[in-house]
């Protein structure tokens, strides 16, 4: 399989074997020489734009059209603007220097309104500021879990998400959250056996695989503003850009009561949250969103597993196009709990947890497909006329992720030219999955069958099959 060291993204997988040149490097700050994380790496011209990773390190493929006088701008909360020509980034590492903005957090800003404005005017903007055309996504998704400080398990996992564009409709009507007008589904993955098996394993799928993060920001127009205090921390630059650092934190049970209906867990991240706001257009840059637990011993409904939740958090990143447009790029999302075992067992072994996760985007395609373009591509049916229409999966589902009907196999051959991002240490933490037997081995064995977990729990606790009958099962209208 072909891994790129370190990095957070390659945008251009169309092109790989067209003989494009490889970009790569490291960006790190101009007065210390430590990496900064993070930062945002876009074509202008073209509008295609990956991030660096945790390391600061990089590395993309050159697209065939580009030219070699295009700008590749490099651009990060804090910093200053920094350009290089496509002609300087092939076939050569680069050290990438961002110098320190002046204007940063010691600078205050004297406001003639309340914070608590900034937030209200982030969600009377978002029409405009969100990118408005149905459009498609090829995203990467990687899933680490650690539990009593030792890797556990591994996924990696290639997609595509269909967006129709954030549009006033989606944005207006109280019982319209945003999500049928997106779809996130995987078509190729690598999964590791994984040493934990318990119902809260995948709760990163949940929220990204599921593409929550990505459509987490069509829910913002229905934030109460008075669910929180607001702290203005003071501002910053992102390139060119004079950005808002605002901080808000929950008063009240509102955040709390929203988060309990279902499909709208992630609210209760906005319980401790830090939104990076552009402070001409209102649109957001980035938020960095966190959720403490009272970590008080509870029991699931169905399944009587015992645990203790205690945080999670995420951070979303979002680009900012040349028309003014914001697009999401990026999201990593990390939960921390205990596992007690299951009511039903003896002396079970207690794990902490700690599960990441994070998905972004490899490349852009601003086409606006017809419904049986997208029968083909995502085999779904697709029902409404865009740019409202609705997705609607089969029943290939797998315990949080949505794959493409007939593609949700380990096919070793697409992984043997497919350059995915990696993570630091990704090579010890593949030696340590690999010591019981090898990863192509675990990764040959998946199977998209999502309720395999199912004997062996009910052989664990010596359950009857009633208990533990799938739930998850459901029509579907899609013929593939």
């Amino acid at each position: 399989m072909k891994k790129i060291p370190f990095i957070l993204s390659i945008f251009l997988i169309p092109f790989i074997g067209l003989g494009q040149e490889l970009a790569s490097g490291k960006v790190v700050r101009a007065d210390s020489g430590e990496p900064i994380p993070f930062v945002n790496i876009i074509i202008t011209s073209l509008g295609k734009g990956t991030v660096s990773n945790e390391d600061g390190e990089f590395n993309f493929q050159i697209p065939a059209q580009a030219t070699a006088e295009m700008e590749v701008v490099f651009s990060h909360i804090g910093f200053e603007l920094t350009q290089r020509k496509v002609a300087d980034m092939g076939n050569v590492s680069l050290e990438i220097k961002l110098i320190p903005s002046e204007y940063d957090l010691d600078q205050a800003i004297v406001l003639d309104f309340s914070p608590k404005v900034i937030l209200e005017r982030v969600k009377d903007s978002l029409i405009s500021t969100q990118y408005g055309q149905p459009h498609e996504m090829e995203v990467f998704y990687r899933e680490l879990i650690w539990g009593n400080d030792t890797i556990q398990g591994m996924s990696r996992a290639r997609g595509y998400l269909h967006s129709e564009g954030y549009q006033e409709k989606h944005a207006s009507k109280a019982n319209v959250d945003g999500n049928q007008y997106n779809m996130l589904s995987f078509d190729q993955i690598q999964k590791s056996d994984y040493g934990i098996i318990t119902t809260m394993t995948g709760g990163g799928r949940s929220s990204i695989g599921d593409g929550l993060f990505p459509k987490l920001i069509f829910r913002m127009w229905d934030f109460n503003v008075d669910w929180f205090d607001y702290e203005l921390l003071g501002g910053k630059k992102i390139g060119d850009r004079d950005v808002f650092v605002l901080a808000i934190k929950a008063k009240n049970s509102g955040v709390k009561r929203k988060a309990k209906k279902w499909g709208f867990s992630n609210y209760g991240l906005l319980e401790d949250a830090v939104f990076y706001i552009d402070q001409e257009d209102y649109g957001v840059h980035m938020m960095e969103l966190r959720q403490r637990y009272e970590e008080e011993q509870e029991k699931s409904k169905y399944r009587r597993l015992i645990y203790v939740q205690k945080m999670r958090e995420a951070v979303v990143k979002y680009q900012r196009n040349e028309a003014g447009d914001y697009l999401f790029t990026y999201v990593n999302y990390a939960n921390h709990y205990t596992d007690y075992g299951y009511e039903t067992e003896e002396n079970p072994k207690v794990w902490k947890v700690k599960e990441y996760a994070e998905l972004y985007a490899m490349d852009y395609e601003f086409v606006n497909l017809d419904k049986d373009q997208l029968r083909e591509k995502y085999k779904m049916d697709v029902t409404g006329e865009a740019p409202n229409r609705s997705l609607h999966p089969h029943i290939e589902w797998y315990n949080g992720w949505i794959f493409i009907a007939g593609k949700a196999r380990y096919h070793p051959e697409f992984w043997v030219n497919y350059n995915f991002p990696s993570c630091p240490n990704e090579n010890n933490l593949e030696k340590q999955l690999s010591k019981k037997r090898p990863l192509e081995a675990q990764f040959a064995s998946f199977t998209n069958k999502q309720f395999y977990l199912f004997a062996e729990l009910r052989k664990r606790h010596g359950m009857k099959d009633g208990y533990w009958a799938p739930r998850s099962f459901y029509s579907s209208g899609a013929e593939f």
